[in-house]
C-alpha cells in the first residue's frame, strides 16, 4: 500500500506535476497528480489539473469525473465550473449538460460568470455575438451574401476595405479571413483570424476557421487548440463539432468524437457532412456495420452530385465487412467521379492487395504517389507487398520526402516504416533502425502508453478465473458451433496458422473477428473490475456461444466451419471454452526475440497494440503473455494446442499435419499449399501469407542485437531468453 503523502510532500508533488504539466509532458504530469489522488483523493487542485489535461488532449470523458470532483470539493470557484464547463461543451451528453446546468443555478460564484456559462448552452450555444466594431449590420449581410453566391475576391477586396475602416470590427476581420483562406491566401487568412479572435476572444466562429486553416496546413497541435475553443465557446456550432470531430479521428481519437458527433445529429439530422464524419470515426474504432449505415446515409442524404470520397468511403466500410464486390463496384464509380480522388484510389489499391491483385494495387499505388505524394501510409501500405531491390529509385524517393521539414509526423512515421522495410529488403542493415526508431518514437508520442495498464488487465482476468472449476462446469443449453480460433502475440505467426487452416475445403477464415474475445472479456472485466466467473449465471456463458455463432452467420453465411484469428482470445480462453465446447484453439508461439522484432518494425491499425514502439514495453508485455498461457497450461492444458513458428517451418509437413489434426480435421494437401489460397488477408502479412513456407526470418533479431539491447534486457529480466 502507498504511503500516506505529507500536506508538505503533497505541495511538492503538486508544484512537480504543475511543472510538467507546464511543459507539456502531459503524460508525467497525469502520473504525478495521480500519486497525490492515490494518497488523498480529496485534492481539488489534482483533479482539476488532471481535467483540463484530459480536454487539452481529446480525452474529454475521461475527464468530466475529476472535473465533477473538483467541483463537489470546491463548490464556490469560478475556474473549477468554467473547467467543468468545457469539459461538458467538449464530452458531455445533452443528459450531462442539463445536469450541469441544474448544479450550476445552485452555486455560488459570480452571478456574471454563472449568467456566462448558462448563455454557452443557451442563447450563445450555436452562434456567437461577436463585437461588430460599429461595422453596419447591412454591410455584415450583404458581404455574408457574396460569400454565399462564391463571390469571394470581391468579398475579399471589400473586407480589406472594412477592417480599415472599423479596425475594431471581430466580424470584418473574420470575413476577410474566410474569403483569404479560399482565394489560398494562408498567411493573410491566418492573421485575420488572429486579428478577430484578439479583438473577441469569445469569437467561436473565427476559432473554427483558424482551425480549419491550421488543419489543411497540416498543423494539427494548433488546429486542435482552435476547434477546441469554438465548441467550448459554441457547444451546438454545427461547423465546429464537425471540424474538432474530424480533426480527432484523424489523430486517433475517434472514440472522442464520437460525443460531439451524436451532438451534432441531435442539432441537424439531414447534415451528410456530420453523417460522413461519424462514419469515419466508427470505422476507425472498427464498428463497421454502424460505419457502413451513417457512410449510406451521408451518401443518401448529400445534395447535388455525390463526392467520389463520400463514395470510397462507403466502398471501404463494404470492404471491412467482407463485401468485396460491392465495395469494388463503389470504389470504380468514385473513380468515374474523379479518377485523382486520392481515397478512392489508395482504397481500391488497398483491397486489391488484400485480395492478392498485387501487380493491380501496384499500378494505383503508383497513381497515389503521383497524386497524393506526401502521404506517408501509401508508401507504408505499399512496401507491405514490394520487395524493393538495390538501387531501387523508390526508396531514395522516400528518402527524399522523409528528410523535407514540413513533413508532418503522421506521414513522416509511416514512411519511416516504409523506408525500414524496403532497407531489410537490400540487406542494408546498418540503416535499418535509424528509420525504425524514429518511426517508433513518433507512434508513442501520438499514441503514449502505460504498459503498467497491461499488467493490471491481466490480474484481474487472472483473479476473475483463477479459482473457477473449469472440469467441473457444466453449463446446459450451448451451441455446438465449433469455431476454430488461433491466437498468440502480433506477427508470432498467426496469420500463416489461419492461411493454413483455411486453405481446408470445410474451413472460411474469418480473420481477426474480435466478437467472442472482446464479449468474453467484457463478461468478467466490467468498469476495470473484474467479476468472478464463478458470480456469472450459465445462462449468460452459453448466450456468449450463441450471439457469436449468429454474428459469424451474418458475416460467413454460407461458412461450415471458421478460423477467427483474433490475437486477444487467449486472455478468456475458458470462458470461450466453456460457451462453445466444440472450439478448438491454437495458440502460436515464436522466438521473442524475433517476434518482438517484427512488431518494432510494423505500425499497427489506431488505438491497437500501443505497447508495440518501446522497445522495453514490448518485453514486459511478452511476459504478460507467457504469465496468461501458463495460467490457462496449470488448469486446461488439454483445451489447446500450441503450435512452435520455428519448428513449423522446420518440417512443414510433418507440423502441419499435427495442426489439422489438432483442428479435429482430416489431411487434404491444399494445406500444404495455403500459399495458393485466394482468400482475403486484412494483416500486415497480406504478403508473406501468401508466399510458400521461408525460414528467412528465423534469427532475424541477430542482425540487430545492439540496436535491440533494451527489449533483449526485458526478455532476458523475464527469463524469456538465456542472459
Amino acid at each position: 500500500m502507498m504511503a500516506v503523502l505529507s500536506a508538505s510532500k503533497i505541495q511538492a508533488t503538486y508544484a512537480k506535476a504543475l511543472k510538467l504539466q507546464t511543459e507539456k509532458d502531459f503524460k508525467a504530469a497525469l502520473q504525478t497528480y495521480g500519486r497525490i489522488l492515490k494518497s488523498n483523493p480529496d485534492i481539488a487542485e489534482a483533479h482539476y489539473q488532471i481535467g483540463r489535461i484530459l480536454c487539452q488532449t481529446d480525452a474529454a470523458i475521461r475527464a468530466l469525473p475529476h472535473l465533477r470532483k473538483a467541483v463537489e470539493l470546491r463548490p464556490n470557484e469560478r475556474a473549477v465550473w468554467e473547467a467543468l464547463a468545457e469539459g461538458i461543451a467538449l464530452g458531455g451528453t445533452r443528459a450531462q449538460e442539463a445536469e450541469f446546468l441544474r448544479d450550476l443555478k445552485q452555486s455560488r460564484i459570480p452571478p456574471e460568470a454563472k449568467l456566462r456559462l448558462q448563455d454557452r448552452f443557451g442563447s450563445l450555444r450555436a452562434a456567437s455575438r461577436p463585437a461588430t466594431g460599429g461595422m453596419p449590420i447591412d454591410d455584415i449581410h450583404r458581404l455574408l451574401g457574396q460569400m454565399s453566391l462564391g463571390r469571394f475576391a470581391d468579398v475579399e477586396r471589400a473586407a480589406a476595405l472594412a477592417v480599415k475602416k472599423f479596425p475594431k470590427s471581430a466580424v470584418a476581420f473574420n470575413i476577410l479571413g474566410a474569403a483569404s483562406m479560399i482565394l489560398g491566401k494562408t498567411q493573410q487568412a491566418g492573421a485575420a483570424f488572429k486579428a478577430a479572435v484578439r479583438l473577441d476572444p469569445n469569437y467561436a466562429e473565427a476559432y473554427e476557421y483558424y482551425g480549419r486553416l491550421c488543419m489543411e496546413a497540416g498543423r494539427d497541435d494548433e488546429a486542435g487548440e482552435y476547434f477546441r475553443r469554438a465548441v467550448i465557446l459554441a457547444p451546438g456550432l454545427l461547423s465546429a463539432l464537425g471540424g474538432l470531430a474530424s480533426l480527432q479521428t484523424k489523430l486517433g481519437h475517434a472514440a472522442a468524437a464520437l460525443p460531439l458527433l451524436e451532438r451534432a445529429i441531435e442539432i441537424d439530422s439531414n447534415s451528410a457532412d456530420i453523417y460522413r464524419a461519424l462514419g469515419n470515426a466508427l470505422s476507425r474504432l472498427r464498428k463497421y456495420e454502424a460505419a457502413e449505415q451513417a457512410l449510406q446515409k451521408a451518401v443518401d442524404l448529400h445534395s447535388g452530385p455525390v463526392s467520389a470520397d463520400m463514395v470510397a468511403l462507403l466502398a471501404q466500410s463494404k470492404a471491412r465487412l467482407g463485401k468485396d464486390e460491392d465495395a469494388l463496384g463503389l470504389f470504380d464509380r468514385a473513380l468515374d467521379l474523379n479518377p485523382d480522388a486520392p481515397l478512392a484510389v489508395s482504397g481500391k489499391a488497398q483491397l486489391l492487395q488484400t485480395l492478392g491483385r498485387f501487380d493491380d494495387a501496384k499500378d494505383l499505388f503508383e497513381k497515389g504517389f503521383e497524386i497524393d505524394p506526401n502521404n506517408g501510409e501509401n508508401y507504408r501500405l505499399f512496401s507491405a507487398s514490394y520487395k524493393a531491390k538495390a538501387g531501387d529509385p523508390f526508396i531514395g524517393m522516400m528518402r527524399k520526402k522523409y528528410e523535407d521539414p514540413a513533413l508532418g509526423d503522421s506521414d513522416r512515421m509511416n514512411l519511416g516504416f516504409a523506408i525500414a522495410k524496403s532497407l531489410e529488403d537490400i540487406k542494408d542493415y546498418p540503416e535499418v533502425f535509424r528509420y525504425l526508431d524514429e518511426a517508433n518514437a513518433l507512434m508513442r508520442k501520438a499514441f503514449p502508453y502505460d504498459v503498467s495498464r497491461r499488467r493490471k488487465d491481466v490480474e484481474l482476468v487472472q483473479k476473475a478465473f483463477g479459482d473457477f472449476d473449469w472440469y467441473g462446469a457444466k453449463v446446459e443449453g450451448t451451441t455446438d458451433f465449433a469455431p476454430i480460433f488461433v491466437t498468440g502475440m502480433p506477427r508470432s505467426g498467426t496469420t500463416l496458422i489461419e492461411q493454413i487452416i483455411s486453405s481446408h475445403s470445410n474451413v472460411t477464415g474469418a480473420g481477426e473477428v474480435g466478437e467472442a474475445a472482446g464479449n468474453a472479456h467484457a463478461m468478467v472485466i466490467v468498469h476495470g473490475r473484474n467479476r468472478q466467473m464463478s458470480d456469472v449465471p450459465h445462462e449468460e456463458i452459453a448466450k456468449l456461444g450463441h450471439d457469436y455463432e449468429a454474428f459469424i452467420h451474418s458475416r460467413f453465411p454460407e461458412a461450415q466451419q471458421i478460423t477467427d484469428k483474433s490475437i486477444q482470445s487467449y486472455m478468456s480462453l475458458g470462458a470461450l471454452k466453456l460457451a462453445m465446447p466444440k472450439a478448438r484453439f491454437v495458440v502460436v508461439r515464436r522466438d521473442p526475440r524475433d517476434n518482438l522484432l517484427s512488431i518494432y518494425k510494423n505500425k499497427f491499425p489506431d488505438d491497437t497494440h500501443l505497447y508495440a514502439y518501446d522497445q522495453r514495453d514490448l518485453g514486459l508485455y511478452y511476459d504478460t503473455f507467457v504469465d496468461m498461457i501458463d495460467f490457462w497450461r496449470e488448469r486446461v492444458p488439454d483445451w489447446f494446442y500450441e503450435v512452435q513458428y520455428e519448428e513449423l517451418v522446420a518440417n512443414p509437413e510433418e507440423e502441419t499435419r499435427k495442426l489439422i489434426a489438432a483442428c479435429g480435421l482430416e489431411w487434404e494437401d491444399a494445406c500444404l499449399n495455403f500459399h495458393e489460397n485466394k482468400r482475403k488477408i486484412e494483416t500486415l502479412s497480406v504478403y508473406q501469407a501468401r508466399q510458400p513456407i521461408s525460414k528467412a526470418s528465423v534469427a532475424l533479431w541477430q542482425r540487430y542485437e545492439k540496436d535491440l539491447k533494451p527489449m533483449l534486457d526485458a526478455l532476458k529480466e523475464g527469463g524469456h531468453v538465456p542472459g
